[in-house]
C-alpha cells in the first residue's frame, strides 16, 4: 500500500510568488520557534549527503532529542505543501492574485489599501482557503542550519535577482553568473531584513530548510 501523501499550507509574499511561478525558487528558510523566539537548537549527529553536511537531529533548549524531518511543522519528503498568497475573489467569484501586478515589491501586503484592479481589498495570503491556491509545491529535503550558513548558491535557490538587489539600492551591473556567486547571499540578507526586521540577520537563528518542486495541482 503508497504512503499517503499529506499536503500543508504555506505563506508566500509577492516577489516569492513570482519566483516560484517563474522557476527561480526552489528553497525556503522558515525559523523554527516563534519569531519573537527562536529555539535554540544544537546539532548532535550529521551526515554527509551529496558532499553537504546536514544535520540528522537536535536537542532542543529542555534537553530532548528530535529528529530533524519528524520535527519539522511543514512536513515530510515527499509531502506536498499548497501555497497561500494576496488574492482578491469579486462577487463573480473571479480570483485575482496580488503576484500578478506590478507594485513594490518590498512593500508586500498593502492588504488595507484599496486595489484600483480590482476595486476593493486584498485579502491577506493568510485567509486564502485551499481551493483557491494555485501553486503545489513538493517537498524534495528538509534540513536544518544556521541562517548566515546558507550558500551563495542556496541563496540563489531562495529566488533573488539583480534587480531585487538593485531595488534594496544597491547597484549590480555583473552578469547572472556573477551575481550568483558573489552578491545573492547578500542579496538574500536584505530580503531577509525586509521581511523579519532590522538585526534579524545577524540574530543567526536555526532554520528549516525546505527545498521543493513544483508539481502539478491536485485541487
Amino acid at each position: 500500500m503508497s504512503e499517503i501523501v499529506k499536503e500543508r499550507p504555506i505563506l508566500f509574499n509577492g516577489p516569492m510568488v513570482r519566483a516560484i511561478l517563474e522557476g527561480r525558487k526552489t528553497q525556503t528558510r522558515r525559523i523554527i520557534g516563534s519569531k519573537k523566539k527562536p529555539v535554540d537548537i544544537f546539532i548532535q549527529d550529521t551526515q554527509f549527503i551529496d558532499g553537504k553536511e546536514q544535520s540528522l537531529g537536535f536537542e532542543d533548549e529542555n534537553g530532548g532529542w528530535f529528529d530533524t524531518e519528524e520535527m519539522c511543522p511543514y512536513g515530510h519528503k515527499g509531502d506536498r505543501l499548497w501555497v497561500r498568497e494576496t488574492h482578491h475573489l469579486s462577487h463573480h467569484n473571479a480570483l485575482t492574485y496580488r503576484a500578478d501586478y506590478n507594485h513594490n515589491p518590498f512593500d508586500e501586503e498593502e492588504c488595507g489599501e484599496d486595489c484600483s484592479m480590482v476595486g476593493e481589498k486584498w485579502r491577506p495570503s493568510i485567509h486564502m482557503p485551499r481551493w483557491a491556491s494555485r501553486i503545489d509545491l513538493e517537498i524534495t529535503n528538509i534540513r536544518v542550519e544556521r541562517l548566515r550558513e546558507v550558500s551563495p548558491e542556496d541563496a540563489y535557490c531562495e529566488g533573488v535577482t539583480r534587480e531585487m538587489r538593485n531595488g534594496f539600492g544597491y547597484a549590480c551591473d555583473e552578469s547572472e553568473e556573477i551575481f550568483n556567486m558573489h552578491q545573492s547571499k547578500e542579496t538574500f540578507r536584505f530580503l531577509w531584513e525586509s521581511i523579519h526586521g532590522e538585526g534579524s540577520w545577524d540574530a543567526n537563528p536555526w532554520v528549516w530548510v525546505i527545498e521543493f518542486k513544483r508539481v502539478e495541482s491536485t485541487q
